[in-house]
């Protein structure tokens, strides 16, 4: 088949959709496989079937899962450059009973034009959710939402269960920790370097001069202070050709205000920052356990160090009191961690927080048997009602039954602290970043199918709300300024498309 009519449509980066598209559309027989795609209409229209047939199976399998265990869902909203339409995305994250994670893009549809206030949002999430992929409509009840920290998202789902997104809280901390003006005052040679960093970049990239370099460098977005470190980097790694290629130029004095001593010790000190944030935005692993961890690690990384120059110990003070003030480990956070079999001694909390740890896994658990005793009931009631009825009238109740019932010998099985004391007692065998852990629980659900059941639910949650985000950036290559017209159900088609692939 000949892909060429969709990939002129569809842009450049988008060669695996048209593949794709070729692929689905033989599986539902909607393609032929020698047919030549004729025209964006047509190609348009076969998109949104196949999307429409694929997002109800999607549908289906979420909602088999949601019958037994809770699961995690992001959203987030973009404005498109050149309609200035708003899109709302919704993510939906689940482990399947085989134990695999999964990452849905379930919709991105064209926000009503009414003001984005919580009550707003909150009943568009509810209509996009029952009315249009038609879940139940207690969904928003059995759903872990995780989202940015923005006032009227925060608001529109103050009902429901919600974490904040890691990896916004920790640009938040950067955006705080590397405010320029306030550096200006207390370190004015960092704030210097971060400006001249800044100012380089942008003059290599106008200039051209960037195709002489032996490897780019990044610029610096306004609203992503993660983009520091790979500014800063990227400068790091051509330091030395930079400066002879400027030299021969008689340009050095661009270079003058990026002092050296100071880009090597930013570059190093925000690189963990870097990596936390790159891992936590994972949507192929589960990544809520990672949580703890990196709190950790970053707020001993920013503790003081002697050998520090006093430029250096404010950059560290400035980071640490940010990391206190905006990371704070919730938790399920903490139930994730116990979860991790190489760390589900807590070691890193008090006796009094690990206690309360397990407790809180054991009333999850209570819940989960009650639950399966309710269905079970419930079942052997209507298996039950037939033979009943052939048997006649029920026997007549005995006199003092009613103390039978209240305050008769009562035998309580501790089967989740006969559970959870095995799963203690194990000694695991794991990769050091935990990405086997759903191997792991895979293996261990006939041993411990409660704590399985836990984990699954737990490790539906993402850390970071950054897949909701990445639909946007997909979205930005579609919606351009030669596909302005595009239907916003078009649109919502090829991403849904774009990201099943």
């Amino acid at each position: 088949m000949d892909i060429r009519p969709f990939e002129t449509i569809a842009g450049v980066g988008f060669r695996e959709l048209a593949q794709e598209l070729i692929n689905v559309g033989a599986t539902y027989g909607r393609i032929s496989a020698n047919e030549v795609l004729p025209d964006p209409t047509t190609i348009y229209r076969r998109c949104k079937i196949m999307a429409s047939e694929r997002r109800g199976g999607t549908v289906e399998e979420i909602k088999e899962v949601m019958s037994l265990i809770n699961i995690g869902m992001t959203t987030d909203m973009w404005t498109d450059d050149f309609r200035k339409m708003s899109y709302m995305a919704i993510t939906c994250y689940y482990v399947t009973p085989t134990f695999e994670l999964k990452s849905k893009l379930l919709t991105t549809t064209c926000f009503p034009n009414h003001a984005k206030t919580g009550d707003n949002i909150r009943k568009e999430l509810q209509q996009q959710l029952v009315t249009v992929l038609g879940f139940d409509a207690s969904v928003m009840n059995n759903v872990v939402w995780v989202t940015d920290q923005g006032a009227n998202v925060v608001a529109a789902l103050r009902p429901y269960r919600h974490q904040a997104c890691q990896d916004h809280l920790y640009n938040t901390v950067l955006r705080h920790a590397l405010n320029i003006d306030e550096l200006a005052e207390v370190v004015p040679e960092v704030a210097e370097t971060l400006l001249g960093a800044k100012a380089l970049v942008r003059y290599l990239k106008q200039s051209g001069l960037v195709s002489q370099l032996p490897r780019t460098v990044k610029q610096m977005a306004e609203t992503r202070y993660s983009t520091v470190f790979l500014t800063l980097e990227s400068i790091q790694s051509v330091h030395a050709e930079l400066q002879e290629l400027l030299q021969s130029r008689g340009e050095s004095a661009r270079l003058r205000d990026v002092s050296p001593d100071v880009l090597a010790f930013l570059v190093e000190f925000l690189r963990p920052f870097s990596d936390a944030q790159k891992e936590l935005e994972g949507d192929k692993y589960p990544t809520l356990h990672l949580v703890v961890l990196w709190a950790n690690k970053l707020k001993n990384h920013c503790q003081p160090d002697v050998a520090d120059t006093p430029y250096q110990a404010v950059i560290r003070q400035r980071h640490l009191d940010w990391l206190m003030k905006k990371i704070q480990i919730q938790p399920l956070h903490k139930i994730a961690i116990f979860l991790w079999p190489k760390f589900n001694q807590l070691r890193m909390f008090t006796l009094a927080e690990r206690t309360d740890i397990q407790q809180q896994v054991r009333i999850q658990i209570n819940r989960f048997r009650e639950g399966e005793d309710a269905r079970r009931q419930e079942q052997s009631t209507q298996s039950g009602s037939g033979a009943v009825a052939a048997a006649g009238p029920a026997p007549k109740r005995r006199a003092l039954a009613e103390f039978e019932d209240a305050w008769e010998n009562v035998r309580v099985e501790n089967e989740d602290t006969d559970e959870i004391q095995v799963y203690l007692s194990l000694n695991p065998t794991m990769e050091a970043d935990g990405r086997d852990l759903l191997s792991w629980w895979k293996q261990h659900e006939t041993t411990l199918p409660l704590l399985a059941r836990l984990a699954r639910m737990v490790f539906s949650v993402p850390a970071s709300s950054s897949s909701s985000e990445r639909a946007f950036s997909a979205a930005g290559r579609v919606i351009e300024e030669r596909r302005t017209g595009l239907a916003p159900e078009t649109v919502d088609a090829v991403l849904f498309l774009h990201d099943a692939k």
